[in-house]
């Protein structure tokens, strides 16, 4: 069996360090990571949605003729 180099261990080392030197910080991590996976969740949902369907607009009365019938200039 292979035992790993002095490089790759101090790696892991500092990197556990880091983890466990403050308390709380583990947690906070993995409620950050909560959000995260609850957010890219909710996201893949609202694609399954249609679109909201919005009311067509109001249309306008044409108002290239006066009242009598004759073009307005």
């Amino acid at each position: 069996m292979h035992m790993p180099g002095l490089i790759p261990l101090l790696i892991v080392l500092g990197l556990a360090f880091l983890l466990f030197s403050r308390p709380g910080r583990i947690s906070s991590l993995m409620e950050d990571l909560g959000k995260g996976i609850s957010g890219f969740r909710k996201g893949l949902g609202e694609g399954d949605k249609p679109p909201a369907q919005e009311p067509p607009p109001a249309q306008v009365r044409d108002q290239s003729t006066t009242n009598n019938g004759d073009r307005a200039q």
